[in-house]
């Protein structure tokens, strides 16, 4: 088996970095092939993924954050093994896989070690492959102005990044209308964000999908009707941050496999943390077609 370490130097304000002397130092103790390669620009992890997923024999590592994970999702071959290595600001993904608090040696430790399992993932517009969320609207405003402004003011701390940029953009959130078809059934709704996700966690503190599981075939959309006065959003939003909204009136959520959308105007999206603009996507489920590496003893509050 080969073990080829993708790492952003760049996530978690070089938090990421701190796992290579970990890396180093575990397969001096327990032998085994390894390579450990810093990306060095934007995209750089989708060609190093390119280049080592066509062994069948190999797991490649993303070391980083959601952008990094997603990157090296876009070009793994279904040949190879995808590990998350949590190094980057939210570590969003990482969370619907494990919660528990550990040392970074211990990460390094039970990931190598650790199982491989089929899961889902979701792609937009038949080619940008995301494993935890693609989200519209306020959510993507927040991680927008998150990475544009926010984590370039290295005194706050990392914890603080995305509740800080929650405060700022959703003090004046922007509505939109939302229509299309979510398996085959119209829809047509004004809102202010819209979720569809895989994973349970994302932008640091939001739980849009408490319910979601890695491999049960189904994205999980999320979104709310923008017919309410600033204090009910505000209020939305506090129980959006725990997983508490599913039940509110206002909440419009359930499982899909296929989404056509369109919107009013052009509107911001983020997909695991990459950012952009669009008027009208598709976005559909790919059941169990990544094989993921996760430790054995992990806690995800199933």
């Amino acid at each position: 088996m080969k073990h080829i370490f993708i790492v952003n130097p760049t996530s978690g304000k070089g938090y990421a970095l701190r796992f290579i002397p970990i890396i180093r130092d575990y397969f001096t103790k327990n032998g085994g092939y390894y390579e450990i390669i810093q990306t060095e620009y934007v995209h750089h992890a989708t060609e190093i993924a390119q280049k080592y997923s066509q062994n069948e024999d190999v797991t490649l590592y993303a070391v980083g954050g959601d952008g990094t994970m997603k990157e090296v999702l876009d070009g793994i071959s279904e040949k190879a093994v995808l590990c998350i290595i949590p190094g980057g600001t939210g570590n969003d993904f990482y969370k619907s896989i494990d919660l528990r608090k550990i040392s970074p040696e211990q990460i390094i430790a039970d990931n190598i070690e650790g199982e491989i399992i089929n899961v889902d993932y979701g792609i937009l517009n038949g080619k940008s492959r995301f494993l935890n969320i693609c989200s519209f609207g306020l959510d993507a405003d927040i991680n927008v102005y998150t990475g544009e402004h926010v984590k370039k003011e290295t005194k706050i701390p990392n914890s603080l990044v995305y509740a800080y940029a929650a405060f700022k953009v959703g003090l004046h959130p922007a509505s939109y209308h939302l229509s299309g078809k979510i398996d085959g059934k119209e829809i047509s709704d004004d809102t202010v964000l819209f979720a569809c996700s895989n994973g349970r966690y994302y932008g640091g503190i939001f739980c849009p999908a408490p319910l979601a599981e890695l491999y049960d075939g189904k994205l999980n959309v999320c979104y709310f009707k923008d017919k309410m006065k600033t204090s009910r959003l505000i209020n939305l939003i506090l129980k959006y941050t725990k997983g508490k909204h599913l039940d509110q009136p206002e909440c419009v959520h359930q499982q899909a496999m296929k989404m056509n959308l369109q919107f009013d105007r052009d509107i911001n999206y983020q997909i695991d943390g990459e950012n952009g603009c669009l008027r009208e996507c598709v976005i559909e489920i790919r059941p169990q077609a990544l094989r993921l590496k996760m430790p054995k003893e992990r806690r995800n509050n199933k």
